[in-house]
């Protein structure tokens, strides 16, 4: 199996606002290569932790006259290629916080992920941070066992098309659209015109295509609940982790020590080290430490 090379995800808002005031100077120089960090641990065997922290898109943010960070998917992506090149990886602890995000991203990751861990014949546990919906869940469906922080909010199965209308605004300001089209449907979905009925069926019925493949996946992760049970909770709402886990919809409730520790149990390495990579952008070097990586213009 090989994966893409490409690099890291999107950035903080915080360090963007630092870099733009002048208070971070960084100068030329061959771009910083990706490291192993130590979070803890000991021995020789490995266990990986791969972050899916913020909304799931493989945009890429440009920070003037410094870098690119690159787009979540990318930057996974990039992880699993070097973790599979590392014949000590044992298991991946996945860490998510994110309301979620598109379809495709979410589905590529999982993907990606589902293929390493048949590839490599390792462990995936899945830790919840403050939210693990939607896109966040999605992805989490690759993990053998999924558990969530005692205040994470999980659920929000569904899939949405955002459409605005503008019309009656337009109307008011006698402003009219009226676009020169090859085909009837060809501008379906334009915020300066009421969706008709006809209109209406053809991207619903786009939604629950995809709708119904995000309950495919849920049934991947969750083997034990029947379809029914999936379809029940999958009309977009929202549970806690207690409810989520009286659901069946997770594995248990506790922290990101507990996940680890239940990765360990279920991978069979119980002396090992959990590690993460990073690049030069670090926040420390414990369980909870989070990476700013960025490639530097140039490579």
């Amino acid at each position: 199996m090989k994966f893409p090379k490409s690099a890291w995800h999107w950035a903080a808002s915080v360090l963007l606002s630092l870099l733009l005031a002048g208070c971070i100077s960084i100068g030329g120089g061959p771009s910083p290569q990706f490291r192993e960090v130590l979070l803890e641990g000991e021995g020789r065997d490995k266990f990986l932790m791969i972050d899916i922290d913020g909304p799931i898109f493989n945009t890429p943010l440009l920070v003037p006259n410094v870098g690119v960070v690159p787009g979540m998917t990318a930057r996974v992506r990039q992880e699993l290629e070097l973790a599979f090149n590392d014949p000590s990886i044992r298991g991946i602890l996945l860490r998510i916080n994110s309301p979620g995000g598109t379809l495709t991203d979410s589905d590529i990751i999982f993907h990606s992920l589902m293929e390493f861990k048949k590839s490599k014949n390792i462990k995936i546990v899945a830790s919840m941070g403050d939210i693990a919906a939607s896109g966040g869940l999605y992805v989490a469906m690759a993990a053998d066992e999924i558990y969530a922080h005692p205040t994470t909010i999980t659920g929000s199965i569904g899939v949405m098309m955002p459409h605005l209308n503008y019309s009656g605004l337009f109307r008011k300001l006698g402003i009219k659209s009226d676009p020169v089209t090859s085909g009837r449907f060809k501008d379906i979905g334009s915020p300066y015109k009421p969706t008709d009925p006809m209109e209406r069926a053809i991207l619903q019925k786009l939604v629950m295509e995809q709708h119904k493949k995000f309950l495919e996946v849920i049934k991947i992760g969750r083997p034990k609940m029947t379809m029914a049970q999936i379809r029940g909770m999958a009309d977009g709402r929202i549970f806690s982790a207690q409810e989520a886990h009286k659901k069946g919809l997770i594995d248990g409730v506790g922290y990101l020590d507990d996940a680890y520790r239940r990765l360990a149990e279920i991978a069979g390495f119980p002396v090992n080290r959990l590690v993460r990579y990073a690049n030069i952008w670090r926040t420390g070097n414990n369980i909870y430490s989070n990476t700013f990586p960025i490639e530097l213009f140039g490579n």
